[in-house]
């Protein structure tokens, strides 16, 4: 114990004399979650709009609105033409143009089909997915109030009125589905890139020879080496956080404890990643490279961003054995859901496994000799 409490400590003292690391253990996590939590967001409104109105009718007009009501159209002006319309979409002055046929208010009042059509520019996918979605609920609606007043349907609630009530998350917000999984992404970015350099700095110094003739094990060397970044993780766990819920108020909704307790063994899991990557490295650029090589799966085929079921079946097997995938799980069931460990075991054990199988990797990695 006093040998690991030794090498520990030795591990502090490197960390105090390099300035640039302890600004980046506290910036990081501030700049991450600003950037990630306002920047990031789905939900796209106030979209640039166009309209081509033909018919300028009460009908036409009507239509307008109610694509202004949603709140994700904009309407910017109106031309004259088609080619007008290009020329606004081209230039991205609008993202989206609305055309409304000549006969669409007299169709309307002869109950024969009245006709317009979107067009969006689908080079940003989610931006017209959205654009899309929202103006066919828009032609629903009124094709259901036309339908049921020509049907002389008295009643207030339409013939079939299903209610939807979103859980976890009632006002939809990105930000809810965001920060809770950042805390993975920001402990991944910073802890792996911390240790993958810890033993090539040491063999670039020429002190992994001292240390290799102490009496201390590779046990003691893996963990001393890893201990001081758990305090690290900590820390900026602890501060992300503070961040999600006083500054984007999204509360923990289940145990805080447990939140701590399994962010241990995700930290524990990533550190080492981080050591047996810098039991392989020769070099502190080839750590740095490396490391960088495991940042971006650890992203996008964690969940994080991209939901894995919509992945191509290969992608959903590489998952598997990114421990961020199961921690990100485990974070988002335990803050929005409420849920306990008893209820998210298989995510738990599945990075308890994995925790365990790669720090017993690094400690086979190195080589410890006794001369």
């Amino acid at each position: 114990m006093k040998r690991l409490i030794a090498l520990t400590w030795k591990e502090f003292l490197q960390l105090k004399r390099d300035k640039l690391t302890l600004r980046m253990i506290i910036m990081v996590p501030l700049m991450q979650t600003m950037i990630f939590g306002y920047a990031i967001n789905y939900d796209v409104k106030h979209l640039p709009t166009i309209v081509l109105d033909e018919s300028r009718s009460y009908e036409s007009r009507e239509l307008v609105a109610k694509m202004t009501a949603t709140g994700y159209f904009d309407v910017k002006n109106y031309v004259s033409s088609m080619n007008e319309m290009q020329r606004e979409i081209d230039a991205a002055r609008a993202a989206v143009g609305l055309v409304i046929d000549h006969d669409f208010g007299k169709n309307r009042h002869r109950g024969r089909p009245s006709e317009a059509f979107l067009v969006v520019n689908a080079s940003d996918t989610t931006t017209s997915s959205q654009a899309m979605s929202i103006m066919a609920g828009i032609s629903q609606t009124l094709s259901i109030q036309t339908l049921a007043r020509r049907g002389s349907w008295t009643y207030r609630q339409l013939p079939v009125d299903v209610r939807v009530r979103p859980w976890y998350n009632p006002d939809l917000k990105t930000s809810r589905f965001i920060i809770p999984g950042l805390i993975a992404i920001i402990l991944t970015f910073t802890l792996i890139q911390f240790t993958a350099i810890a033993i090539v700095r040491e063999r670039e110094r020429g002190t992994l020879e001292q240390l290799q003739v102490t009496p201390a094990t590779r046990l003691e060397l893996i963990l001393g080496k890893i201990a001081p970044y758990i305090v690290i993780g900590y820390f900026q766990f602890t501060l992300t956080i503070l961040l999600m819920r006083f500054l984007f108020k999204i509360e923990i909704m289940g145990s805080v404890l447990q939140l701590y307790l399994v962010g241990f063994l995700f930290m524990a899991a990533v550190l080492g990643l981080g050591m047996l990557i810098s039991t392989i490295a020769q070099t502190q650029m080839q750590a740095t490279q490396m490391s960088m090589f495991f940042l971006l799966p650890f992203v996008f085929l964690s969940g994080y961003v991209f939901p894995v079921a919509g992945m191509p079946l290969f992608f959903q097997w590489i998952s598997n054995v990114i421990p961020a995938k199961y921690f990100i799980e485990i974070i988002r069931g335990i803050v929005l859901r409420g849920a306990s460990l008893t209820e998210l075991w298989r995510p738990t054990a599945l990075l308890a496994l994995y925790t365990l199988l790669i720090i017993t990797a690094a400690v086979m990695r190195f080589k410890k000799t006794t001369a």
